[in-house]
């Protein structure tokens, strides 16, 4: 017999899935493989070798029907993405920290040829020499033109790469997803696995749309593009990744009703109008927060899971409930050179003109730095008393 009590605290089943314990970079491999990835280049590098890795190997043992392909650096991973993406495969790759900052020059050509795959990052920084956990490689890219998705668990990385191929292909944008080093890539968790067949019926085959490489129809790709005709190119690409943010909301609905977990560019937890601190955290720091302030019914929680286009109306829609003396503290796992972190510029730029609240940025958890329960009460406490434009905490 089962009581009231155990039914309360009884776990979600999710119909046609298989539960796995497994680290978040296998939940990514995983996703590649449920996608029907055709081609994976690949380069090993801390921390997302063990996705390549997992890659080679279902490939080799025949469970992946997908050319694997090992380059010499970052930035060849990324040309023969492009190249595979020209002939109309669905890409695959991983990379992280100074891998994604070699590849620079081609995300801007992957993103403006409008060449639609599905990159996983896990994030590190870059110099001083650092492998740990770190949002500066991919926030520093976000204006190369792609897609930025982040994910707080496994769960959502496994869920967010499958859901990026329907934007991708839909948009011919490129996408990438994101996880934390280590805290996510090399931690293991509970993660539902969608059937194949249920996957397939979320995600079709790729439909080749007639522009891509054929040896029947010759095309010429990458010629010099004069004046009268370059902006053409800009303003269609424009158009494209104003319909992101809308995209996003409407494929979390179709997953959803689908596989039965709810996604969308923003999440809110505990916002109205007796709220008075607001955290906006991306990926793993957002765990935290949410056990730190179920203490605090004050104080509330967005986290970001579109970052790139910044979702603007989401999160103004977000925002809407509460009082213009809420208190906006933007936790910051990057540094970009510059006194606000990348988050606040974004944040900044998103509500100029729409509502004027108190914003204070705060650098936490930089280089992988642990962020466990007592930062995040020392940022409400500083965030309380005196805070100032911009904190560094425990350091």
């Amino acid at each position: 017999m089962v009581t009231k009590e155990k039914e309360s605290i009884k776990k979600k089943v999710y119909p046609r899935h298989t539960e796995k314990i497994m680290k978040g970079n296998y939940a990514a491999a995983e996703a590649a493989k449920l996608c029907r990835t055709g081609f994976i280049p690949a380069y090993p590098i801390t921390p997302q070798t063990t996705i390549v890795e997992q890659l080679s190997d279902m490939t080799a043992r025949g469970e992946m029907d997908a050319g694997y392909i090992n380059m010499d650096s970052e930035h060849s991973v990324f040309a023969a993405a492009m190249g595979a993406a020209l002939g109309g495969e669905r890409v695959f790759t991983a990379t992280a920290g100074q891998g994604l900052f070699y590849a620079h020059e081609v995300l801007h050509a992957i993103a403006h040829f409008r060449l639609p795959m599905v990159v996983c990052n896990v994030g590190r920084p870059s110099i001083p020499w650092n492998i740990w956990s770190d949002q500066s490689d991919s926030l520093s890219q976000r204006d190369t033109g792609w897609v930025q998705l982040y994910g707080e668990s496994s769960q959502e990385v496994l869920d967010t790469i499958i859901m990026s191929y329907i934007l991708a292909e839909k948009l011919d944008i490129p996408v990438m997803v994101v996880l934390d080093a280590f805290y996510q890539s090399h931690t293991s968790e509970n993660v539902w696995i969608p059937d194949q067949d249920l996957v397939d019926e979320f995600l079709p085959a790729k439909k080749r749309k007639g522009n891509e490489i054929d040896g029947e129809s010759p095309k010429s790709y990458g010629g010099l593009v004069p004046p009268e005709h370059y902006g053409k190119f800009n303003y269609s690409f424009w158009k494209a990744i104003n319909k992101v943010e809308d995209l996003v909301t409407e494929i979390g609905q179709e997953f959803e009703n689908k596989f039965g977990r709810s996604y969308g560019p923003v999440e809110t937890v505990n916002i109205g109008p007796e709220t008075k601190m607001v955290f906006v955290t991306v990926s793993s720091i957002t765990s935290t927060v949410r056990g730190v302030i179920k203490k605090y019914p004050e104080i509330g929680l967005i986290k970001l899971r579109l970052v790139k286009p910044f979702p603007k109306k989401s999160f103004i829609k977000a925002i809407e409930p509460l009082n213009d003396d809420v208190k906006l503290i933007v936790t910051e796992r990057n540094f970009m050179g510059d006194n606000e972190g990348a988050l606040m510029q974004e944040l900044k730029r998103a509500l100029y003109g729409e509502r004027n609240l108190k914003m204070y940025d705060f650098y936490v958890g930089l280089g992988g730095k642990d962020i466990p329960p007592v930062t995040i009460e020392k940022v409400i406490h500083r965030a309380r008393t005196n805070p100032k434009d911009v904190n560094w905490i425990g350091f």
